[in-house]
């Protein structure tokens, strides 16, 4: 019972991933790394061509911390790190210092370019679409470390 539970939960997840956030960002799978590095489009449906590089890469983690991956264009779906209500709540006492202008948020991110190939959604060209890649494995490990989460290898 408790995995068909833990399976509607991550089909949700994966659904409220794939469609417009609350912020106004939208994200679309490019590529899952083996090396824990996940690469996404993003754009922000309200900003449009005012959507800045540094909001894309903040939206971007925010996007893995909180809703997850959604498992298209051959991307496997992946949860959001904060899946627990506990998670959550540790997170709530670090989240304003961590996506603060020179918060710790920006040393999870790397490469990130404005995206030529505008996704059929927009079908403007004057919109900002960027690709930004996030180590999620880094990201795991700060909350970690943080005690925000608790360890993968926990209770092993």
């Amino acid at each position: 019972m408790k995995f068909k539970a833990f399976i509607i939960i991550i089909i949700l997840f994966n659904i409220c991933a794939s469609f417009q956030s609350a912020n106004g960002y939208q994200t679309e799978c490019v590529n899952i790394g083996i090396d824990s590095y996940v690469t996404i489009k993003i754009w922000d449906v309200q900003k449009g061509p005012k959507y800045t590089l540094q909001q894309a890469q903040k939206d971007a983690i925010h996007s893995i911390i909180f809703s997850g991956i959604s498992g298209n264009n051959g991307c496997i779906a992946q949860p959001p790190i904060l899946n627990k209500k506990e998670d959550l709540e540790n997170f709530q006492n670090i989240e304003k210092s961590f996506f603060d202008q020179k918060g710790m948020w920006s040393i999870f991110t790397k490469g990130s370019a404005t995206e030529t190939t505008i996704p059929s959604s927009i079908g403007s060209k004057n919109w900002k679409v960027y690709q930004v890649t996030v180590s999620t494995k880094e990201l795991r490990k700060y909350l970690e470390e943080q005690k925000i989460i608790k360890s993968m290898s926990n209770g092993f």
